[in-house]
């Protein structure tokens, strides 16, 4: 027997009403695309990346933890085990417990070889070989980041607007090394070049185009991203004898810095992801911001309460692709589904909740309706 064609059933709701019910899918994908492209051209441009952008070169969190599991017991898994996913917090109660226990007590050691093992299984899982190799799906996430980077700016290219922010829980490289690809500006709160130690600073600097400056004034590079990578990365390496986070390539797990890893021996211990918060509390509060979330499911109550209070400013809009079938995207949803200045998108296009796939949003920045393929 046939399988029944799939019906969409796309949404994007505004106080709690449907602002395109009742529209054939066409239609829809064109209002969508055209609301999109409006808010490119907001002054401040910010966009929330997370791990549902790098599927599935990068699994999720949630199903390396399940893997972990099997190799952990009941006792180090504490009030982590059954169906939890959350992989970060877990790391956090290991540290917490390793910290309580003793790193030189038998708990402590046990506890310290569950938090070392689910690390490795964490770091594990992402892609090592982004520029020479061939998997299949890490060519495909880097082909969707490109694609990303190269719509936003084609969409703020004529404009004289400030640089592009984007905010990330993902460890991975695919930003970077599209940027790169694309001979992109970026920052990632790194200076230096032979040794490239964090340093926030680097965030308020700007780049200016020496070659093409009117008169007396420097024109400012538009093609510039400022990238915070707000749960670290796998390049980030604690130095011992720098005292600092530095920017390496090399292949030691013990001093990959990824949340909650906090090294004891920073004399901030919450370096560098303190610093990074409070960017993304200062950016989200400037005047004329927009945010668009893509590929979070809303896992995170620290991130959440910060966009959250981003809300209360009148010139701030928050734009979520995001799946109302998941608890904690729901959840969020109904807290501040009364905001006029928030908008939820997301349904069915080609098949069971793909309306807020990052592949889908890319169309929609870019070419709208025509290229969103439907059945």
């Amino acid at each position: 027997m046939k399988e029944k064609a799939h019906s969409p059933n796309f949404y994007h709701y505004r106080l709690n009403n449907d602002k395109i019910s009742g529209l054939s899918i066409k239609e829809q994908k064109e209002k969508i695309s055209y609301f999109i492209k409006k808010e490119c051209n907001s002054e401040n441009l910010h966009f929330f990346l997370g791990s549902g952008c790098s599927l599935p070169a990068v699994p999720l969190m949630g199903g390396t933890f399940e893997k972990i599991k099997e190799e952990l017991n009941g006792e180090v898994l504490g009030e982590f085990g059954g169906e939890s996913k959350d992989i970060e917090g877990y790391l956090n109660w290991l540290k917490n417990a390793i910290t309580f226990n003793g790193e030189k007590t038998e708990n402590g050691a046990k506890f310290q070889d569950a938090f070392d093992k689910t690390k490795h299984a964490l770091i594990e899982s992402m892609p090592t070989d982004y520029i020479t190799g061939t998997e299949k799906y890490t060519l495909m996430a880097i082909k969707n980041y490109q694609d990303f980077y190269n719509i936003i700016f084609l969409q703020r290219e004529y404009k004289k607007l400030n640089p592009i922010n984007i905010f990330t829980t993902n460890y991975d490289l695919f930003n970077e090394v599209s940027m790169e690809n694309l001979g992109v500006h970026y920052t990632n709160g790194f200076r230096g070049n032979v040794n490239r130690i964090f340093d926030p600073a680097v965030y308020h600097l700007r780049l200016v185009d020496a070659e093409n400056r009117y008169k007396d004034r420097w024109n400012a590079i538009r093609r510039y991203v400022k990238l915070y990578k707000i749960h670290g990365s796998i390049d980030w390496k604690y130095h011992n004898k720098l005292d600092s986070i530095v920017q390496s390539n090399e292949n030691s797990h013990e001093e990959i810095m990824i949340y909650p890893t906090v090294n004891k021996h920073l004399e901030t211990q919450q370096s560098p992801y303190s610093e990074l918060f409070r960017e993304f509390t200062i950016n989200l509060q400037k005047k004329n911001s927009t945010l668009i979330v893509i590929g979070y499911g809303f896992p995170d109550e620290h991130i959440n309460q910060l966009i959250s209070q981003a809300l209360n400013n009148e010139d701030f809009t928050l734009i979520i692709f995001g799946n109302l079938d998941e608890e904690n995207a729901e959840k969020f949803y109904k807290k501040h589904s009364n905001k006029k200045n928030f908008h939820f998108i997301g349904g069915d296009i080609k098949q069971k909740g793909d309306g807020h796939y990052f592949d889908k949003v890319i169309k929609f920045l870019g070419n709208g309706e025509q290229n969103v393929e439907t059945e």
